[in-house]
């Protein structure tokens, strides 16, 4: 399946989704999405990145009607490597994300701007430290937070001996 052709085009999908950007037709006379493109979902959800092989692949942002935004990498339309996740509420992760979860080091902002580091592996955050403060930890346990409303469930903050 060589690429032959270069286009750019501004496409409205059947189920009301609408593209603009670049996209290639394939020998076979197929046209799929590559390049640079905006994608908006008739439910407000829009992808402004790149595109290959007609999926969300490299550096892209997405923005939800409720206000949660991802910035960072993707790969086959999922959250992958670096980027950042904002919550509605204003907090954030950011750092390593593994197949639209967070995996690895990363970096948690809550809502009073105070920064939490540690390890992340996906929907659970034991153990991070307050940056620049050695002797308090935070438990984090996230729920749906990668869905239009994302929130995170629960926070326990403890002192360590």
């Amino acid at each position: 399946m060589s690429e032959i052709t270069s286009l750019k085009i501004s496409y409205i999908f059947p189920n009301g989704d609408k593209y603009e950007g670049e996209c290639c037709r394939t020998s076979d006379g197929v046209v799929m999405r590559k390049g640079s493109g905006t994608q908006t979902s008739a439910s407000g959800v829009t992808y402004t990145g790149e595109w290959d092989n007609d999926k969300m692949n490299g550096r892209g942002t997405l923005t939800h009607p409720s206000g949660a935004i991802y910035s960072g990498l993707f790969r086959d339309n999922m959250y992958h490597g670096k980027g950042t996740y904002r919550f509605p509420d204003g907090t954030e992760y950011t750092g390593t994300f593994n197949n639209n979860r967070f995996e690895g080091e990363g970096e948690f902002t809550d809502s009073q701007g105070l920064v939490w580091t540690g390890m992340f592996r996906n929907k659970a955050a034991l153990g991070l430290k307050l940056k620049g403060e050695r002797n308090v930890i935070l438990c984090v346990q996230f729920s749906h937070w990668w869905s239009a409303s994302p929130k995170y469930m629960s926070m326990h903050k403890q002192q360590s001996s």
